[in-house]
């Protein structure tokens, strides 16, 4: 059978320190639980949004008990908007399958955070889903990283390099994870690209090149941004070197009148 349990909201501050949730607590297990299948995280804004702001956030797992670094990655981001705008709007959820194994009839613990990669002036409020088993896992592992923090777009039409990720023993690349969010929004100018995953350590040159959520901008001098959801892709199954530097560069394809933010992802595996 299976279960649901929650790491309960908390406020992660108006800066960018990394801060844990569920009251500062760690959630246990359920002591039958042999498999941590996946999580959900989820946010909204702890008060009203502020013009020109967007919350962007990594979520990451530790635990002193179970072995499953890394664990980190983006929880689906809120768009700002220009001038006293009239609504903001949540994302749809992303679920990250895990399949970590874990020892029944224990007490094991996870400790949950999140990192603004941006400040704002309203604090998001972060929380996390956890989807667990009674049943070990049959499928391998997943484990997810990101740059060490987000990347400003520009303004220019161009590619711009991002931040780099290292993996190591990883066996397959399985998921890619590419948002762009607005900062200043200027009117009638869309956020249209796509993200290039690029190493030299993979085991062949195939591009891995995705788009972004277009994000679009209408009229006026009070315009809610739509960002419905973060895109993803899945089942990439690219192999890798036991070691890899992993590129990533953003293609922006219109140019902007204020420069926005990037964030990238990815998710693999250590064994086939």
């Amino acid at each position: 059978m299976t279960s649901w349990d929650i790491a309960t909201t908390g406020t992660l501050g108006t800066g960018t320190s990394k801060t844990q949730i569920n009251g500062s607590n760690p959630l246990t297990k359920p002591t039958q639980a042999a498999n941590l299948i996946e999580v959900v995280p989820y946010m909204a804004a702890s008060a009203a949004h502020t013009a020109a702001e967007t919350m962007l956030v990594k979520w990451t797992i530790e635990s002193n008990s179970i072995n499953l670094l890394p664990k980190e990655s983006i929880v689906p981001p809120i768009a700002g908007g220009l001038g006293t705008f009239g609504a903001a709007e949540v994302p749809i959820l992303e679920s990250y399958i895990c399949n970590t194994p874990l020892q029944p009839a224990s007490t094991q613990q996870f400790k949950v955070y999140g990192t603004p990669q941006v400040s704002n002036t309203a604090a998001p409020r972060m929380g996390m889903a956890f989807h667990y088993s009674t049943a070990s896992p049959v499928n391998s592992e997943h484990f997810y990283t990101t740059p060490s923090s987000e990347t400003s777009t520009g303004t220019a039409a161009t590619s711009v390099a991002g931040g780099t990720m290292t993996i190591n023993d990883g066996l397959w690349l399985e998921d890619l994870y590419a948002v762009v969010t607005p900062g200043t929004v200027t009117a009638s100018e869309s956020y249209i690209g796509y993200m290039d995953f690029s190493s030299n350590d993979f085991e062949n040159s195939m591009p891995l090149k995705i788009p972004i959520q277009p994000v679009a901008a209408g009229l006026g001098s009070a315009i809610s941004i739509h960002m419905p959801k973060m895109f993803s892709v899945h089942n990439v199954h690219m192999g890798m070197k036991s070691t890899v530097t992993l590129n990533t560069a953003y293609n922006q394809e219109e140019a902007l009148t204020a420069a926005g933010n990037f964030y990238t992802s990815v998710g693999y595996t250590k064994t086939g």
